[in-house]
């Protein structure tokens, strides 16, 4: 497809990077000459020197052969005026980036007056992650699939944990609606077989029903977080209170800009929010962080983050929930045992690839939805099964799926269903699929030859 990316920022830069990855034709817009010559030689794309919003840079991108255009500038209004631009001259899908919370009302989004294929905000994907983080306390991420009715969780393997030492056999015995899609063992990531055993350290991806994962979680070590402190008035931030406004966690807000601080609590009038450097070691103990269930550190700058949560860590709290938007940085952290990581950029692009492989449909089937964990490592990919197929009608023992392939979920008539060998693909069904194969677009793609 051909599909024209206004902005080389953090999120553009990382989409051309996909998009190229996945073999589409792709044309950059940028003002900045040199990030434009930068980013052109690094991923071989044709790039355009202009304002997204301009007429003629348009018509210069040939505007009218674009079968996805995408703004992700820094300013949301250059965003949605060159997207409204670009469908009259004949863009056939838009994609903005809006970050502003103003703009989060139902007019630009249940109504989409502006008529926009996508609204993507990075901060409003990272604040429901951080969401699920707080109803899992016990996991290093989960994310949500098939309108969620499927959850998949990652977590580390304490040394005294019951799990160690037991089979994927008899794990499935004991848990039959949850499945281990994934284990990462000494940096090494394995979809394992029946024979596999747990061991401490490890770190599992598992997947079941809502319900399922809520009362594994429960097993592995019940915990409940009731108290939060946040580091960073950000827009972020200001998602997460909404989305955790009607819960009965304790919140507390740190914020070292004085006028962002009173705007938090004039807009959250019953939000204890305080005036000072959050990643202070002075102001955390002076605001008793330690008794903290968890802290999420959400400060615009990733070191700061990252150091606060080591010295958090080192105090106790056993809960750190850390913002990072340059990926080069996540090499330094992963290795700790501490921090769920919330990605904003990570999310908003595996928001869109998941759009532009939905519109690029296989021939059998169409891939709905991607979500990329394990940094990236491990792809989740949900198809629709539109018609008989030589994956259908058969057991899916029989079925010779590729080394590094698990079919983790069929979804059907709404209600989700954890296979064994003996189920079978229907037309209709949605299928979960975890591998760590990269760029799958199409069913086939998971078959061997």
């Amino acid at each position: 497809m051909k599909i024209i990316v206004v902005g080389g920022g953090k999120v553009g830069t990382a989409l051309c990077r996909s998009l190229v990855a996945e073999n589409h034709d792709v044309v950059l817009i940028e003002q900045d000459e040199a990030v434009l010559n930068h980013i052109t030689k690094r991923y071989d794309i044709i790039g355009i020197v202009g304002n997204g919003a301009n007429f003629k840079v348009l018509e210069q991108a040939n505007i009218e052969d674009c079968d996805i255009f995408i703004s992700m500038t820094e300013h949301d209004e250059v965003n949605m005026v060159s997207a409204v631009l670009a469908k009259k001259m004949g863009a056939k899908e838009t994609v903005v980036r809006v970050r502003n919370p103003e703009y989060s009302n139902p007019y630009f989004k249940e109504k989409n007056i502006l008529g926009f294929s996508l609204v993507v905000n990075p901060e409003q994907l990272a604040a429901r992650s951080i969401a699920n983080i707080i109803d899992f306390p016990n996991a290093l991420s989960v994310e949500h699939f098939a309108n969620g009715r499927v959850a998949l969780m990652e977590f580390k393997v304490k040394d005294n944990s019951n799990l160690c030492q037991t089979t994927i056999s008899d794990f499935r015995q004991k848990f039959a609606n949850v499945i281990i899609c994934a284990i990462e063992r000494n940096n090494e990531l394995t979809i394992p077989d029946g024979d596999f055993t747990i061991l401490p350290n490890d770190k599992l991806f598992v997947t079941g029903n809502r319900l399922e994962i809520m009362l594994f979680h429960n097993f592995i070590r019940p915990r409940v977080i009731k108290s939060l402190m946040i580091i960073g008035a950000g827009k972020i931030a200001y998602y997460l209170l909404n989305m955790l406004q009607h819960s009965k966690i304790d919140l507390k807000v740190l914020e070292v800009d004085r006028k962002r601080a009173e705007w938090f609590s004039q807009e959250f009038p019953d939000l204890y929010v305080v005036h000072g450097d959050g990643t202070a070691k002075d102001i955390l103990l002076e605001e008793s962080a330690q008794n903290y269930d968890a802290v999420a550190t959400l400060t615009g700058v990733d070191e700061e983050n990252i150091i606060a949560s080591m010295f958090l860590n080192s105090i106790g709290v056993q809960k750190n929930i850390t913002k990072i938007n340059r990926t080069s940085l996540l090499e330094i952290i992963d290795s700790q045992d501490f921090a769920s990581i919330v990605t904003p950029k990570g999310s908003a692009v595996d928001t869109i690839m998941h759009f532009i492989r939905g519109r690029y449909n296989a021939q059998f089937s169409s891939l709905e939805a991607l979500h990329h964990v394990a940094n990236g490592r491990i792809e989740t990919l949900q198809f629709q099964i539109k018609e008989e197929n030589k994956m259908t009608h058969r057991p899916l023992s029989e079925l010779r799926l590729k080394k590094g392939v698990l079919l983790a979920a069929i979804i059907r008539n709404g209600k989700a269903i954890f296979p064994t060998g003996a189920d079978q693909i229907v037309v209709g069904d949605k299928i979960l699929v975890t591998t760590l194969l990269q760029n799958i677009t199409k069913i086939y793609d998971l078959l061997e030859e």
